[in-house]
């Protein structure tokens, strides 16, 4: 499949662009090649790299809207697990392929996701056409399989029947619901699978005096007593970071998912930008779960992203609109190791392109303050993953059907 894009503004230029099969072959102007789709930009279209979504959370969709307003634990104690224990595989099936909907629209073209029923997610990410990093859930109560032994099977069945556009990884959920044991055992399988590990950590005050009274120890301090961190080591939230505990990740080559919307909403805390700036530390970006943000649009995570630490730090330079997308494309791309976030030729053909005619976008003085700062989703016009269209000038084939179906499960009947 070769698809090729004309006069597109990459790089403040208008450039021809070749996809071939899943990745772009050719960078230049005047390309007048043959292709099976060509898509023209006018001069009036930009093209930048796939957003990645390094935490979420995607069938939570169902229950956007139910339990705002509530601290971390009671929401999930009292309104989330509940009904969670009452998911089906076809709820979380049709709930996948509608947040990936509402993902496509706002340019996301990869995911790592942490949810239940992770088969049933997979036949919809496969559906729907995006990458993804799916997580092996594992936690000790027993919601919905999530069990070590499980996670297992799961992946030993799975683990070569996957297209390359879906990886597997193991999620232990986080250190107050997952044993010592069972840590120990996810990082020796991840290690000897060569998996990518997912978790979240240092999230709340709350958990970490939980570490501190179960093991004596914070949880980073804990985690590396146990030989558990490593650069395949990819912690969401991660707040409540001490200089000791950061040096710790920075040693290990950890990454780490800033969730601003996330713990904003649920009053978490803030994400330790001004420490961990500057060192070699991977900052990612993530919405979490469409029920506790409750978006997937990450263009809007990124300009709260960045607006949280100014007004934090009292500091308007402290980070800038360039390393917010960083975070959720080229930094995404490393801490899921895929070869995207950037256009270049050989890098996988995840692109999006967004109309510079939508008000968002005009003037054009500078084109990623303006998807960072003015609003970015509201001018993707076509997204592309894996040399493969998803959304042709703002359409997506089967959306209705979609929302239909969804309509089924949405708010699950608990209002």
């Amino acid at each position: 499949m070769r698809i090729l894009i004309k006069e597109i503004i990459l790089n403040g230029k208008k450039s021809d662009l070749l996809i071939e099969d899943n990745l772009i072959s050719k960078i230049g102007k005047n390309l007048n090649l043959k292709a099976e789709e060509k898509i023209e930009g006018k001069g009036k279209k930009a093209v930048i790299p796939g957003l990645i979504n390094c935490h979420t959370h995607s069938p939570m969709i169902l229950l956007r809207g139910i339990g705002d307003d509530l601290s971390l634990k009671d929401w999930l104690e009292k309104v989330i697990w509940p009904r969670e224990e009452k998911l089906t595989p076809d709820e979380i099936y049709w709930g996948t392929k509608l947040a990936l909907l509402e993902m496509i629209k706002n340019g996301t073209t990869t995911f790592c996701e942490m949810y239940f029923y992770p088969e049933a997610e997979i036949e919809a990410i496969k559906e729907m056409g995006l990458r993804a990093v799916v997580g092996l859930v594992i936690v000790d109560l027993s919601l919905l399989g999530c069990t070590k032994e499980n996670a297992q099977k799961i992946y030993q069945k799975l683990k070569n029947k996957l297209p390359p556009t879906i990886k597997l990884s193991l999620a232990p959920h986080a250190i107050y619901t997952v044993s010592k044991e069972n840590l120990i055992w996810a990082k020796n399988f991840a290690k000897k699978e060569k998996l990518i590990l997912q978790m979240h950590l240092s999230e709340t005050k709350e958990e970490v005096k939980y570490c501190l009274k179960k093991y004596k120890t914070r949880p980073v301090e804990f985690l590396e007593k146990i030989g558990f961190l490593g650069k395949n080591c990819l912690f969401d939230h991660s707040i409540w970071l001490t200089e000791k505990e950061i040096k710790i990740l920075e040693k290990n080559r950890c990454s780490l998912v800033y969730n601003p919307s996330s713990n904003m909403k649920l009053a978490s805390g803030v994400f330790p930008w001004e420490k961990i700036k500057g060192r070699k530390i991977n900052v990612c970006l993530g919405t979490d779960g469409p029920a506790s943000n409750n978006s997937l649009d990450l263009f809007s995570e990124m300009k709260i992203a960045a607006l949280l630490q100014k007004i934090n730090s009292m500091n308007p330079k402290v980070i800038s609109a360039k390393d917010v997308f960083s975070m959720a494309t080229r930094n995404g791309a490393k801490a899921l190791k895929i070869e995207a976030g950037e256009i270049k030729v050989g890098k996988l053909a995840d692109l999006v392109l967004v109309d510079l005619e939508k008000i968002e976008m005009f003037p054009n003085e500078n084109l990623i303050s303006n998807l960072v700062y003015a609003g970015g989703s509201k001018a993707v016009s076509d997204v592309i993953c894996n040399g493969k269209i998803l959304m042709r000038e703002g359409k997506i084939e089967g959306e209705e059907k979609i929302k239909t179906k969804a309509k089924r499960f949405l708010n699950y009947g608990f209002n």
